[in-house]
């Protein structure tokens, strides 16, 4: 079945778009709930790759894009704010590696600390064009799951190996197992002497092919600091994706004077490893929802559970129960008080749930719930079965 993003989106209740601000998203309570769960599930596979999460600023002066060349390269899709009377400029950030570099580049590193690993859920701005813009397949401001690696350069092949594996931990999660693999190489402009490229591009081939892949090789597709590998997705209709990249970078440990203490006491240049495993977060829910359509992954679910009480009476009862379970890290909304039940129980199937569950006097007595299911008879399980199963549903 073929789903379309916006209506799911609209039916989810996510978020929306409007005239005075192209290009930006408006998220709803629903939408900020997906964009957390999306970002737990990111940053529990990196923590487990040994990845340390920072945060580093959306504003910086404008001299840290001129010293990466991103100001020379990129000037047009930037949002540059002039200083008055001589003051400094400074640039909203259309990219975070400027800003992880500072961060390595904040005290001496030594070789034993690499490869040193950081990532950012970074919120960037790009000044897109109004005609190219698309919802959330093409913004102005979205959040990128955004890492870059210091590696030593023996470091390299090893460093892309477990990019490569990361990622398809974190697709093959997500209902993704169809993944095609290709480099990127040189552009016409670009930094750096043919050599330092050659080897560039050798390592990732090298990489792929320790992790047994096949791939496309894209003449000139690189970014002007080195090449990338590309991840492309194909969802269950068939339709090909462009997610994750992973870039070696040469050029701007050169240009930032970046070093580290060697084992034999000597200073060294680091290599750079830029990646991201899903890029725009908000590109990646609207591929999610034209996939699941508002039948998300119990784990990327808004509202994981809606609890719905008869009758007053049965208030407390499920509070409790919301807590209970909520302790565990899961969503979930109560619907209670005076209203009638089937009101009550038609705004909970508005939260397309993983699982609806009633609980009246009879519940109520016996520790119990009624799960809705479709259009037949309720379930009727005790609760510590009921809580059971959730967590079974939406934990993945």
């Amino acid at each position: 079945m073929k789903h379309s993003y916006i209506e799911a989106a609209k039916k989810l209740d996510l978020f929306h778009i409007e005239d005075h601000s192209p290009g930006f998203a408006f998220w709803h309570p629903n939408g900020l709930r997906l964009i957390e769960a999306l970002k737990s599930v990111i940053r529990d596979v990196h923590e487990r790759y040994g990845y340390e999460e920072v945060k580093t600023p959306n504003i910086t002066g404008v001299e840290l894009f001129e010293q990466s060349g991103h100001l020379a390269k990129f000037r047009q899709n930037m949002f540059v704010m002039e200083g008055a009377d001589g003051e400094r400029a400074y640039a909203v950030r259309p990219m975070s590696c400027p800003n992880h570099i500072r961060v390595f580049d904040s005290r001496r590193r030594s070789y034993a600390e690499l490869p040193h690993k950081l990532f950012e859920f970074g919120d960037v701005v790009r000044n897109e064009p109004s005609g190219s813009l698309q919802a959330l397949f093409r913004m102005r401001g979205f959040c990128q799951d955004d890492s870059h690696v210091f590696a030593m350069e023996e470091q390299v092949v090893e460093v892309v190996a477990d990019y490569i594996a990361m990622s398809r931990e974190l697709y093959l999660a997500l209902g993704f197992d169809k993944v095609r693999y290709q480099i990127s190489l040189r552009p016409e402009q670009r930094f750096g002497d043919d050599a330092l490229w050659d080897k560039a591009e050798g390592m990732l081939r090298a990489a792929c092919g320790r992790n047994d892949l096949s791939w496309d090789e894209e003449e000139g597709g690189g970014a002007f600091y080195g090449p990338k590998l590309e991840m492309h997705l194909t969802d269950k209709l068939g339709r090909s994706w462009q997610m994750g990249t992973i870039q070696l970078d040469y050029v701007l440990p050169r240009r930032f004077n970046l070093d580290y203490l060697s084992r034999d006491n000597q200073l060294e240049v680091p290599v750079i490893l830029h990646h991201a495993v899903l890029g725009s977060l908000e590109r990646f829910i609207g591929v999610l929802l034209e996939q699941y359509g508002v039948d998300l992954p119990g784990p990327l679910r808004p509202i994981q559970v809606a609890l719905v009480g008869v009758r007053e009476s049965e208030s407390a009862y499920i509070r409790d129960l919301a807590t209970r379970l909520k302790a565990h890290g899961l969503r979930v909304k109560c619907f209670v008080g005076d209203a009638r039940l089937g009101d009550k129980v038609k705004a909970a199937e508005l939260e397309h749930p993983e699982l609806l569950a009633i609980a009246g006097g009879r519940e109520l007595e016996n520790g119990q719930l009624a799960i809705r299911e479709g259009r037949g008879a309720p379930r009727v399980v005790d609760r510590q079965a009921f809580i059971a199963e959730v967590l079974a549903r939406c934990n993945g």
